[in-house]
């Protein structure tokens, strides 16, 4: 065992020494003989880079991990600020305002078989009425239930309901049915449970919008026509001076005739000329107002028609029309003159007031009959004035003479009285006024030839004589003469040139 153990630790010096001598040797740099030493320390040296880098890609993978990052879907939960659909809470305004009135009008399905009436031309119905007074008052304003009342005369299609929505419009309102049935088809603006204040007046702004709410009912043609009307009574272009105006601003009953007259569609076919003559002129419209003839053709019932040619008596005076229906104006017609508004004229408006004064005072305005007329006036001159003799009224006119006939008229008013001169004119130019082509004559009369005046009105070729002064001042001796509408000599001898 012991020699054993002596070899053993032989064969480990060994082991030692030729470790030593290795290692001596690969220091010296010349034995690159020994190829198989060298290859493991290059080995050595390259399998340790190696491994490190081609490890340390692999943990580049955990930027895969940075996927980690793709739970930055964690902004997802910045989705949360999709939370701020919070603002959906913000639809709890919309049911307070106006697009809940879009509701009611989607809801009112009605609304679509909504359609304008027009009117064919032989009805020609009215579209407004006077005021109690038998007025107009263009300058008034209407209010909100009226309108809705005028405007559902111009529409068919209607829905009916019996419960208006509105708390403050009562069976017992007129516009009650109308304002229900707008409501049902969409026009109106407000709110189902609101306020209506039918007895509001109605604003531009408030006008316009069911206007433009109409329109969208309508197709084609008519729908372009009454969106274009909305936006011009949003603007005013269908006020007097057509200016912008508030939106605010009150419609007055002239402005809202012109937009009813156009809602109907008449304004195109308007015949100023016919409705002059044919038209209901309402007494407190002069006919150069800018809105007389919409104002006129929505007041009138019925088809408005030429007028046939010649004088026609009208609101108190007398005009004139030609053979195609329109007026005579500015020129003389027989013996009358008109003037540039049509109206018969002496040329003074001091004697034209006093003419009118007498018409309406003696009645005969409203006698439609011409010898009824006629004698309303003969008997109110023969009863209000008196027979003078003025220093002006000394002299005679020379038989056959005119044109002394204004001037003798005028100081008969202004004097209270006249001579046989002033009796003649003055009921001369009334019973022209009333349409008579009357002569006031310049003459003589009974066998002494005396000069005298008086009228005469031809008819059926029979020359009739009115003796008013006469008549006025001998029938206190004679008893009542009658020499009102009687031929020549049945009580005197006229003798006079007749002025044809």
């Amino acid at each position: 065992m012991a020699r054993t153990s002596e070899a053993a630790q032989e064969a480990e010096n060994a082991a030692v020494s030729s470790a030593v001598v290795v290692s001596a040797v690969t220091a010296e740099p010349m034995a690159t003989a020994m190829p198989e030493p060298t290859a493991e320390p290059t080995a050595e040296p390259t399998a340790e880079p190696t491994p490190e880098p081609t490890a340390e890609p692999t943990p580049t993978a955990e930027p895969t991990p940075t996927a980690e990052p793709t739970p930055t879907a964690e902004p997802t939960p910045t989705a949360e600020p999709t939370p701020t659909v919070e603002p959906t809470p913000t639809a709890e305004p919309i049911p307070t305002t106006e697009p809940t009135p879009t509701a009611v009008i989607t809801a009112a399905t009605p609304a679509s078989n909504v359609y304008l009436t027009v009117a064919d031309q032989g009805s020609h119905p009215a579209l407004m009425s006077l005021e109690s007074d038998g007025l107009f008052h263009g300058e008034d304003c209407m209010t909100r239930g009226q309108f809705c009342l005028l405007l559902t005369a111009l529409l068919d299609g209607l829905p009916e309901g019996t419960d208006c929505p509105y708390p403050d419009v009562t069976k017992e309102s007129e516009a009650y049915s109308a304002i229900t049935s707008l409501y049902l088809a969409g026009l109106l603006e407000e709110t189902a449970g609101e306020t209506f204040a039918p007895g509001q007046y109605a604003a531009r702004e408030w006008v316009a919008d069911i206007l433009v709410r109409l329109a969208s009912c309508l197709s084609g043609t008519e729908q372009t026509r009454v969106q274009t009307l909305g936006v011009e009574v949003a603007s005013g272009a269908t006020s007097e001076s057509g200016a912008v105006r508030s939106e605010n601003e009150l419609l007055r009953r002239d402005e809202l005739a012109v937009i009813l007259v156009r809602l109907a569609g008449r304004n195109e076919a308007i015949d100023e000329d016919a409705l002059f003559f044919t038209g209901n002129i309402p007494e407190d419209m002069d006919t150069d107002s800018w809105a007389w003839a919409y104002v006129t053709d929505a007041l009138t019932e019925g088809a408005v028609e030429t007028a046939e040619p010649g004088v026609h008596r009208l609101y108190g005076w007398l005009y004139a029309a030609w053979d195609d229906g329109t007026v005579m104006r500015d020129m003389d017609y027989g013996v009358w003159t008109f003037g540039l508004d049509g109206k018969y004229t002496t040329g003074s408006d001091e004697l034209d007031e006093y003419l009118a004064q007498t018409l309406e005072e003696s009645g005969a305005n409203d006698l439609p009959e011409q010898q009824e007329a006629l004698a309303a006036v003969y008997l109110y001159i023969k009863e209000n004035f008196e027979y003078l003799v003025m220093a002006e009224d000394m002299t005679t006119e020379d038989v056959g003479t005119t044109g002394w006939e204004y001037a003798r008229a005028l100081r008969f008013f202004q004097n209270g009285g006249g001579t046989c001169y002033g009796y003649s004119a003055t009921f001369g130019i009334l019973a022209r006024l009333l349409g008579e082509t009357a002569y006031i004559v310049a003459g003589q009369v009974n066998q002494f030839y005396g000069a005298h005046s008086w009228v005469v009105i031809p008819e059926d070729g029979i020359d009739w004589i009115y003796d008013v002064e006469l008549e006025d001042t001998r029938s206190e001796r004679h008893g009542d003469l009658e020499l009102f509408h009687i031929q020549n000599y049945t009580i005197y001898n006229y003798w006079y040139e007749p002025d044809r």
